[in-house]
């Protein structure tokens, strides 16, 4: 006997129904959990990590005004300035940014930074940099990582 709503056929109709919703209902949940593998990977370091010493030998090779110090730790770079000849031109120094994947946040402190702004400082991935900025003698960078 069958209840008014009910017809023979409909048991197959609620299977597939309910096979519907729970296949919706994975697809949803792997989207969000690809979603929050996304969100969580993009505060970590990129694959593609130079040392502060290829990056050096790459785009200058100590030639022109940058250093490797303490052990491979310390990358200093000295940017031409107006008065201040001797140093690394900008696509030197746009260069070496690229290969240690400075994020374009701290690259547009670094591009922005006034003479009265003093030192200032960006941190990414496990580097640090401070930097000072004046027309005359150009821009000062130093880059840091652990051994």
């Amino acid at each position: 006997m069958y209840l008014q709503s009910e017809t023979p056929d409909s048991s197959p109709r609620r299977a597939r129904r309910a096979a519907l919703v729970i296949g919706g209902a994975a697809i949803v949940a792997l989207a969000l959990i690809g979603l929050v593998a996304v969100v969580v990977s993009s505060g970590e370091e990129p694959a593609k990590v130079n040392t502060l010493a290829s990056a050096q030998s790459l785009c200058d090779a100590g030639a022109n005004g940058t250093q490797i110090e303490d052990s491979g730790s310390t990358l200093l770079v000295d940017m031409r300035g107006s008065k201040d000849t001797k140093g690394v031109d900008l696509v030197t120094l746009e260069c070496i940014l690229e290969e240690l994947n400075v994020p374009e946040g701290v690259k547009q402190d670094m591009f922005s930074t006034r003479p009265s702004d003093g030192r200032q400082n960006g941190t990414w991935f496990g580097t640090s940099a401070s930097w000072t900025y004046d027309p005359a003698k150009g821009l000062d960078l130093t880059v840091t990582r652990a051994p």
